[in-house]
């Protein structure tokens, strides 16, 4: 379970003593907000057309739920949702709702199968932003919730900044609103991305106890743990999780959909059955229709996650890839390359070369290495191709002239 021939990761990750303490549901369903908090990042704005393309790839690659947007933005937003949600996908589409009707009235009008409804769940939240009163706050979402369960909507409710919230207070309104208001599932939040995965675990844990229906896990990565509080959910027995592809979102963003999947197939050994080998497009389509740009170091869909510069990785990357990586590249959709410079060795010559389709000697090899190295520290970078490209012609082929 811990290796194949296309990864290779911990076994430790397998032993009885560590998956004993871990309750994982039955089947994981992935709840993408990309279209919605994802579009939340400061800066980011996706057209009609761009949801509709994002949402055909998620779809695609298999989401369970699509959260399209939030209809109180704008009429133009709600004609975005309810262009995505007349696409006929496998997906469900969702939208986001404030609890009270007319919020429900404006997710009805994109003719969205469900929403998810929220409200302040912390004291924190419900005095200091809201000034709301602890009634009001229970009173807020039964209300909105039944009125939308009576227009046939799935309600997922969060009573959001829920990881800051007293445990009690969060038993009397859970309790409350699964029982008056007939909500299909509760979502934790970790709203401003402030819990650990330990506590995560233990905090899902104590809300089983009281909570009978489905939870859900959206958090957020302000401490960069934002996956890892994840996976600890769902150890902890969370069906639904809230991801964002390449982890856009509010402030520091969301999980990220392609870690998430990753990790739970591979270091949890889950039944995910999304079409990896579709990730690195889709997180391209992502970054170019939301103008973020992916860092090279980003886990799975990162240009650095499967390139290659130091001439021992390289040498190992040849011998077995495996070797080197945890995954192979080809599993996500990407593929090797090697960059030559100050570190490369004859491995990576001998990889660049072999793109090429030229053979050299030993002796030939060397010298090209030789000044690869000198011009990647006198430039402080790596080569071009068609720096490198020069060097060889000249060294092979003794010609000064642009490589053809």
């Amino acid at each position: 379970m811990y290796k194949s021939d296309k990864w290779w990761v911990s076994p430790y990750n397998f032993t009885e003593k560590v998956r004993r303490q871990f309750r994982f549901p039955e089947k994981i369903i992935f709840h993408d907000v990309t279209l919605r908090d994802g579009e939340q990042m400061a800066g980011v704005v996706f057209n009609t057309d761009d949801k509709i393309l994002i949402a055909k790839w998620l779809d695609e690659i298999g989401v369970d739920r699509i959260e399209a947007g939030n209809p109180a933005i704008s009429e133009l937003e709600r004609k975005s949702i309810k262009a995505v949600a007349n696409l006929g996908l496998n997906a469900k589409i969702f939208s986001l709702a404030r609890s009270i009707k007319s919020d429900v009235d404006l997710a009805l009008s994109c003719d969205v199968s469900g929403i998810l409804l929220y409200s302040p769940g912390s004291e924190l939240q419900i005095k200091q932003k809201f000034g709301w009163t602890i009634e009001r706050a229970i009173e807020a979402p039964i209300e909105a919730a039944l009125y939308a369960k009576s227009h046939g909507l799935y309600v997922a409710y969060t009573p959001y900044d829920t990881t800051r919230s007293d445990i009690s207070l969060l038993k009397l309104i859970i309790q409350k609103v699964v029982e008056e208001g007939k909500v299909d599932s509760i979502a934790i939040f970790d709203t401003v991305g402030c819990i650990n995965p330990q506590a995560m675990f233990h905090f899902v844990n104590k809300i089983r106890e009281f909570c009978k229906v489905p939870l859900e896990v959206h958090c957020h990565n302000d401490f960069g743990l934002a996956v890892a509080n994840t996976l600890a959910a769902v150890a902890a027995g969370v069906e639904v999780v809230h991801t964002s592809m390449n982890g856009i979102g509010e402030r520091c963003g969301n999980a990220a959909l392609e870690e998430v999947a990753l990790g739970l197939k591979l270091l949890y050994g889950l039944d995910v059955k999304l079409k990896f080998e579709k990730f690195y497009e889709l997180s391209r389509i992502v970054e170019e229709r939301s103008g973020v740009k992916v860092s090279v170091t980003k886990p799975i869909v990162g240009i650095n996650a499967f390139r290659f510069e130091a001439g021992l990785v390289v040498d190992g990357i040849i011998k077995y890839p495996l070797t080197l990586e945890p995954i192979l590249p080809e599993l996500v959709g990407q593929k090797h390359s090697v960059l030559l410079g100050k570190k490369s060795g004859k491995a990576s010559i001998q990889f660049k070369l072999k793109e090429l389709g030229i053979t050299a000697t030993d002796e030939e090899i060397n010298k090209i290495l030789e000044k690869v190295k000198r011009e990647g520290e006198e430039k402080k970078r790596p080569l071009t191709d068609d720096e490198f490209k020069n060097i060889v012609k000249e060294i092979i082929f003794h010609e000064k002239s642009n490589f053809s």
